[in-house]
């Protein structure tokens, strides 16, 4: 696993150590860096992260150390990271009969500049702006085969439309999609589909075609 997520991180990670660009009209909340490094690193501990991972020394061993794999470039990068690996953290926490992290808010893009904030190298900011056409494809492609087309009901999963508004900023899609990973990740399992793996920029794509289905962009 920590080999896999090592390979990941180097093909996809070039950041440095700034607020979160925003996606497509920057409609992030901005925070103070120090704000939100402090918060990450209470939920990094809070959300139960440090149970199986090892960060500065301390914490689990189940999962990869973290403390150089930190290179995050957005909440969307971090996210798609972390959901490429949902079957295997799944199945690690269920054998140890761990409860999956409920995650609000802003606790994904919180932790992820928590452990960006541990890597001393420097590198370009790369913002994923998004395309909402590409965005439509792939949601057709993967995401409707559970939740069907946005606004004209759901499947097996809820339908989306109505969840639109919620997902006010990049950070809120990410959080909503890892908060529900595990009940998807049974979904899929159970309908024989397979996990779809996911880049930054695919998040980015999905989130901007959300984003213009949104009742005030019509």
């Amino acid at each position: 696993m920590e080999a896999i997520l090592k390979r990941t991180i180097s093909t996809l990670l070039i950041a440095s150590l700034p607020l979160w660009p925003g996606v497509a009209g920057g409609e992030e909340r901005v925070r103070p860096l120090g704000e939100k490094i402090r918060s990450g690193r209470f939920l990094f501990e809070a959300r139960g992260c440090s149970g199986c991972h090892t960060v500065m020394g301390k914490g689990g061993t189940v999962g990869p150390d973290l403390t150089r794999a930190t290179v995050w470039a957005s909440p969307l990068l971090g996210a798609a990271v972390m959901w490429n690996h949902v079957p295997l953290m799944e199945k690690a926490m269920r054998e140890r009969s761990l409860i999956w992290p409920a995650f609000q808010a802003e606790d994904v893009a919180d932790i992820f500049t928590y452990l960006h904030s541990l890597n001393r190298e420097e590198g370009a900011v790369y913002p994923f702006r998004g395309e909402a056409r590409l965005g439509e494809v792939l949601f057709a492609a993967t995401c409707q085969k559970c939740h069907g087309p946005p606004f004209k009901g759901g499947g097996l999963g809820p339908d989306l439309g109505p969840k639109i508004g919620e997902m006010v900023s990049e950070s809120a899609f990410a959080t909503r999609m890892l908060r529900h990973a595990p009940t998807m990740i049974a979904l899929a399992q159970e309908i024989q589909f397979i996990w779809p793996r996911l880049t930054g920029n695919k998040m980015a794509d999905i989130f901007v075609y959300l984003k213009s289905l949104r009742s005030d962009n019509r």
